[in-house]
């Protein structure tokens, strides 16, 4: 365990006896009908299928489950509930993995919502023998040989994929090949963007409006930015922070990667919010540098 992980450990256990987390989480849930919350997971195993439904449970009890589209009423209807209800709360799946369509999703299903399926669309069209090469070069390259026992490196099929849309859930693109954005031609930026679109709604049917950039915070730049604002409505950044529709615009969303790997305490730690101050500086980076304004000087 390196010294930001120890670091990380030592604030949850100290929150947790604490029970500031608890606090938190009481004063976000007041703010009600503005305000919403997006969480990103990546795989979903069988083995932690039961470490899911808990937090799922938990987190019903908290927030009210949503769709995409009934995440979009947050700016569609902004009164429409009253303060004091619970937050929204918006599931999203990175990469496409098949452990998505056999846990994920029947379990989001079980508690009435739907998600965000961010689909690598080379990733889903891979053959058998190629999948895990795939997964370790552009997926995660950190990953390292047995991590594959653990991680769900194989790929939901296009017509898994088609399925999922059909059932109700949004189907998003996380890039052609799963590439970072900065720096990239305007022909390499249009296939990325655009060809993942069209290749997304051809096994969809339906128009492709949620988009997630790869990998960190800051892998992406103004260039890409103008081509996704061309095919989607909605673009989700691995950036962490609550979201509030009177300041966020649904082009540029915040989300907090809490895995269904985690303990209990850490997940209702970060579904407190306690660590999305940490984030303050980089949302507003990433404001000026793709030129989003907010609405109003809350933050």
């Amino acid at each position: 365990m390196n010294y930001r992980s120890q670091a990380r450990a030592l604030l949850i256990r100290t929150a947790t006896l604490a029970r500031v987390d608890e606090l938190a989480l009481r004063m976000q849930n007041l703010k009600g009908g503005t305000h919403g919350l997006v969480v990103g997971v990546h795989e979903t195993p069988a083995s932690l299928q039961s470490q899911f439904r808990e937090q799922l449970e938990w987190a019903s009890q908290h927030f009210t489950i949503t769709t995409l589209e009934g995440f979009a009423e947050l700016w569609a209807r902004p009164q429409a509930s009253q303060a004091g209800s619970r937050p929204l709360l918006l599931f999203t799946f990175d990469d496409g993995r098949e452990s998505n369509y056999t846990v994920g999703a029947p379990l989001l299903e079980s508690f009435g919502g739907r998600g965000v399926f961010f689909v690598v669309p080379s990733f889903a069209e891979c053959a058998a023998d190629h999948a895990l090469s795939f997964y370790r070069s552009r997926i995660n390259p950190n990953s390292r040989p047995g991590d594959e026992q653990w991680e769900d490196w194989k790929p939901m099929s296009p017509a898994q994929i088609g399925q999922l849309a059909a059932r109700g859930h949004a189907i998003g693109s996380h890039t052609l090949m799963h590439q970072r954005l900065v720096g990239l031609s305007p022909d390499v930026l249009e296939r990325e963007i655009g060809d993942s679109a069209r290749q997304l709604t051809s096994w969809t049917k339906k128009p492709v409006d949620a988009f997630a950039w790869t990998f960190g915070w800051d892998a992406v730049d103004a260039n890409a930015w103008k081509v996704i604002q061309r095919y989607h409505r909605f673009c989700f950044s691995p950036c962490a922070g609550a979201i509030d529709s009177r300041l966020d615009s649904p082009s540029l969303l915040w989300r907090r990667e809490i895995e269904v790997r985690f303990s209990t305490a850490e997940y209702r730690f970060l579904y407190s919010g306690l660590m999305d101050p940490w984030w303050g500086a980089r949302r507003r980076r990433l404001r000026k540098m793709l030129r989003v304004s907010d609405n109003t000087n809350l933050e």
